[in-house]
């Protein structure tokens, strides 16, 4: 008697990226869009933008 392979997480995922590929892009679409618009707001505004002097004298 031969054992039922488990499935992997990888084989879950490639499943469900079949049965739903257009939700999938939407959430990776998404997802870079909050990573890239987290990194602007960062760098914008937490002062890595400011001159160097400036930041030197914070430490």
């Amino acid at each position: 008697m031969a054992r039922a392979k488990k499935k992997t997480l990888r084989d879950r995922y490639d499943a469900w990226l079949d049965a739903y590929p257009t939700l999938a892009y939407v959430i990776i679409g998404a997802s870079v869009a909050v990573a890239l618009t987290t990194i602007f707001l960062f760098v914008t505004f937490s002062g890595f933008g400011s001159s160097a002097e400036f930041i030197y004298n914070q430490f």
